[in-house]
């Protein structure tokens, strides 16, 4: 799978990550959702297809869901804010914290 940091909507990169998994083991949006403490089993398959929106309450639960560490934490949480805002500053403000979440990676500073 991708690094996070190649992605600026949330929802490509939750599909992204479930298809990964569930290609490497039996994972389905039932048991993503129930990782992620949501009640409804089609909860994120629904957000994935455009039909519903994660909310800022949603976002650590399914980062910790899919075991993203602190970075890839807050670059999540920027991604879902740049993805679901309508104001263009604020929807500006949430890219430019992820292109210095970004940065480390372009210039090779971040190993994996």
């Amino acid at each position: 799978m991708k690094p996070i940091t190649e992605y600026q909507d949330y929802r490509r990169y939750m599909l992204d990550y479930f298809e990964w998994r569930k290609r490497n083991s039996a994972f389905s949006w039932r048991k993503f959702s129930k990782q992620a403490g949501f009640a409804s089993p089609s909860y994120l398959k629904l957000v994935c297809d455009g039909k519903g929106v994660l909310s800022r309450v949603g976002v650590p639960q399914v980062a910790r869901a899919m075991d993203l560490c602190e970075y890839e934490c807050e670059y999540f949480k920027y991604m879902v804010d740049f993805t679901n805002v309508t104001d263009n500053g604020q929807k500006k403000e949430a890219f430019r914290k992820m292109e210095m979440l970004r940065e480390p990676f372009r210039r090779g500073l971040v190993l994996w």
